[in-house]
């Protein structure tokens, strides 16, 4: 069933053989999808198994991606997860019926500031230090952009901002979110590290939560300049 506006026509749903459906508050109409034949080919047990194994990814980077790919992936008539999928297709390998993720080479991020360089990661179980270089003699480099470090443990499923400083301190230091006895004590937890840098005119701007995007489907970030994300390592905790 469609919804409908007497003046505007319709709005979301289908009407016969078209469905109606609303993206960056614009509307659209589409053929509704013909019946196929799901014969389960490897092809496409490959496929699905990629894509669910994107979605899961994508959504546990979610308020990463918020902060480093909104602006880029609005831009492009894309949503957050679908530029992400598509920036990081190459990640993702289907072999022997799995699916791997190579975490280090993701891209969390677009955007034209400039990186910084990482330069030390030391880690004293959960205590980590960090160096990087502040990179001032890129064009558009400046000491108070603010640099954004996320911890990611895909297997417990967290995705956290754990500290954000200016560029110009070149040192960073901090502990890795305690995610539990029970969680630890199952086995080895690898932690990956990444980082966003982002203009210090729009750091400020708070990220949403998933009920508040849901609440605010217009609300899109657009405003903010990062650079491309780095990773810095991954820390295996006992």
């Amino acid at each position: 069933m469609a919804k409908t506006n007497p003046t505007l026509g319709p709005n979301s749903g289908k009407i016969g053989e078209l469905v109606y459906y609303t993206r960056f508050g614009k509307e659209f109409v589409r053929r509704k999808a013909e019946a196929f034949n799901d014969c389960k080919s490897e092809a496409q047990l490959r496929q699905r198994a990629l894509f669910k194994a994107m979605q899961k990814t994508s959504s546990l980077y979610g308020s990463a991606l918020q902060r480093g790919l909104t602006k880029y992936a609005h831009s492009q008539g894309h949503t957050e997860a679908n530029e992400f999928s598509r920036l990081n297709k190459g990640c993702f390998a289907y072999v022997d019926g799995k699916v791997t993720v190579d975490y280090s080479a993701l891209q969390l991020a677009c955007g034209p500031i400039p990186p910084v360089s990482f330069v030390t990661c030391h880690a004293d179980g959960h205590h980590i230090e960090l160096s990087f270089e502040a990179d001032l003699a890129y064009d558009g480099a400046r000491p108070d952009d603010v640099v954004h470090i996320y911890v990611v443990s895909p297997q417990a499923e967290v995705c956290m901002l754990i500290i954000s400083v200016e560029r110009q301190m070149e040192h960073v230091v901090f502990d890795l979110p305690d995610l539990g006895n029970e969680v630890v004590s199952a086995r080895n937890i690898p932690f990956y590290l990444y980082a966003i840098v982002e203009s210090s005119n729009t750091a400020s701007i708070p990220t949403l939560s998933a009920d508040e995007k849901k609440a605010k489907k217009l609300h899109r970030n657009i405003s903010r300049r990062v650079s491309n994300s780095i990773f810095i390592s991954v820390i295996t905790v006992e």
